[in-house]
């Protein structure tokens, strides 16, 4: 005999979870991608430079993106371990690409 389990549905338990990785961890995103990017555009303090004035308004729409999707998580502890995992991801490429390109 086996045993078939159904996946848990979405539903509207452990939003507090989910909203608070979404936040915390999406704005960690967001900069993580934001210093990616800086440094692939050669980016400087120059506010009138097209990759400045990207880099300027990359970082909202991102971390918007991440709190709205956060709630596609079957649990909080999904959201944050994903979350965790992404953003390790990313800082870790960060810091190669900011040690190669120093």
């Amino acid at each position: 005999m086996s045993v078939t389990t159904q996946p848990k549905p979405l539903d509207g338990t452990g939003w507090i979870g989910k909203v608070l990785a979404g936040l915390i961890l999406g704005a960690a995103l967001a900069i993580g991608l934001m210093g990616i990017l800086g440094l692939v555009f050669h980016a400087d303090a120059q506010l009138k430079t097209a990759a400045s004035q990207i880099l300027r308004w990359f970082p909202g729409p991102v971390w918007g993106l991440v709190v709205a999707f956060s709630f596609l998580f079957r649990s909080p502890r999904q959201a944050w371990l994903t979350l965790v995992l992404v953003n390790a991801g990313v800082w870790v490429l960060f810091f190669l690409l900011h040690g190669v390109m120093a």
